[in-house]
């Protein structure tokens, strides 16, 4: 009987896990925030860890979500939060993690195409430096939703 608990919390927990890993690289809880269900822009967080013995950089991503999709990072200037678009990508280094997450780095979405709902999952494309490409699902959280990492 202990087996068969055991087996079935293994199941479940890798069923509604939300990371994806490839080479050594790992992207964890992927979501996207939006005001409203029809909110044309939005903002993605997630978390990288990088457990290979190089550095990788996240240079880009590619989605069917929005018309553009940018990393952006915030910088506090005179007590005023700006934000602005990251052009050679985030480097993660060995061993290290990054998290993307609110009024710091993270990805925007501009111009998004449909409306969405709350837990809807999303296809999108994480481009890293060597060509490595992880393909993630974005988890949609409409409104006051929380998220952790």
């Amino acid at each position: 009987m202990r087996y068969l608990i055991i087996l079935i919390y293994l199941f479940f927990s890798i069923s509604f896990s939300h990371e994806y890993k490839k080479n050594g690289i790992e992207v964890i809880h992927p979501v996207l925030k939006m005001v409203s269900s029809n909110g044309k822009m939005g903002a993605g967080y997630l978390k990288i860890k990088n457990n290979t013995k190089k550095k990788v950089s996240l240079v880009s991503i590619d989605s069917k979500i929005a018309k553009k999709q940018e990393i952006h990072e915030v910088l506090l200037e005179n007590n005023t939060y700006k934000m602005r678009p990251i052009k050679k990508g985030l480097i993660i280094l060995p061993g290290k993690e990054l998290v993307l997450k609110s009024k710091s780095y993270h990805i925007m979405f501009f111009d998004i195409y449909e409306d969405h709902e709350t837990d809807e999952m999303l296809d999108a494309k994480l481009n890293f430096s060597d060509n490595l490409i992880i393909n993630v699902k974005f988890k949609v959280l409409v409104g006051n939703s929380n998220h952790n990492h």
